[in-house]
């Protein structure tokens, strides 16, 4: 059964308990995110907008990283919210949230078991290392919402 399904306006949510417990632990997980100097997954997950030009980048930084902070906040809460109710269903905005997270999740963990942009052997070591399962199974249940939005999306119209 795939994890999420598109019914009658909602997305369903077809986890099982103990991929409940794991994607519980993403909130924690993005909470620490830039905690310590040097922090791979910080970077990864803000790359500069302008790398070349400084000047530029600090006024992008003074004028949007308040907004995306709080994006990414609201972001955060509707997802812990949604998986700690337990709900079964969620609507199109939870959903979008849901996928932003899992993206930022896997982003983190990828950075910091060094999987480089670009790197193209991942998918062969996550057989045996279990972060990089971890950032393979997030792509999958991403994956798997995406499609499940897009299904939801097709028949509202």
């Amino acid at each position: 059964m795939r994890p999420f399904t598109a019914e009658r306006g909602v997305i369903v949510l077809n986890l099982e308990a103990r991929e409940r417990s794991m994607l519980e632990l993403i909130p924690a997980l993005l909470a620490g995110l830039g905690a310590e100097a040097g922090d791979p997954a910080a970077a990864r997950l803000n790359p500069p907008a302008y790398p070349r030009d400084e000047e530029a980048q600090a006024e992008y930084a003074r004028l949007m990283e308040d907004d995306l902070v709080s994006a990414r906040d609201h972001d955060r809460d509707l997802f812990d919210e949604t998986l700690r109710a337990g709900l079964d269903s969620m609507g199109i905005e939870q959903a979008e949230a849901w996928v932003r997270v899992i993206g930022d999740a896997r982003l983190v963990i990828a950075a910091r078991s060094g999987i480089a942009p670009g790197d193209s052997d991942w998918e062969d070591r996550a057989r045996t290392e279990p972060d990089l399962a971890l950032v393979a199974w997030l792509g999958y249940l991403q994956g798997a919402l995406i499609e499940a939005i897009v299904g939801l999306e097709t028949t509202d119209h």
